[in-house]
């Protein structure tokens, strides 16, 4: 690790596991100062492709949240399950390699694996986001817009000019 104030090469004098990870007191080879680094895991680095084109980062917080919403009042979906859940998710995509996924593809995904806890939050979580043929549903279509020779609430342009 290179030195902050020099530039130069350094060494470690002490290493501690801390909340933010590991910490590492270290002193510069040349300039002889002190200073502390932290190692973090860094978090994959996996997209999801939204329904409407874009793209975001993967959040396993969005799939508790979600969770925590479909296993209200179930005592069978508790807290730690819904962390787990939520963990087992983010390790299937780490372990397959997965760089950019569908949103539906998570929800397949969640549904079979809370299926096995809770039934009944497995069938919220599909009223949710399932139609009644157990496709994905999709945004509501949007409101067409307004074609060129559609006149509007109160009349043409041309009224309004006059």
């Amino acid at each position: 690790m290179q030195c902050p104030y020099c530039g130069k090469e350094s060494q470690v004098v002490d290493s501690r596991t801390s909340p933010e990870g590991v910490r590492r007191r270290r002193v510069c080879n040349e300039c002889r100062r002190r200073f502390t680094t932290y190692e973090r895991l860094a978090a994959p680095s996996i997209k999801v492709l939204k329904r409407e084109g874009g793209t975001e980062p993967f959040s396993p917080d969005k799939i508790v949240r979600v969770l925590r919403r479909v296993g209200r009042d179930r005592p069978a979906l508790g807290q730690a399950d819904i962390q787990r859940l939520a963990r087992a998710i983010e390790a299937q995509l780490v372990d397959e390699a997965v760089k950019t996924i569908r949103s539906g593809e998570i929800l397949e995904r969640l549904l079979a694996l809370v299926g096995d806890v809770d039934r009944v939050a497995r069938d919220r979580l599909a009223a949710d986001y399932l139609d009644e043929t157990g496709r994905l549903r999709t945004d509501a279509p949007r409101q067409a817009a307004r074609r060129p020779d559609q006149l509007g609430l109160f009349g043409g342009e041309e009224e309004d000019k006059e």
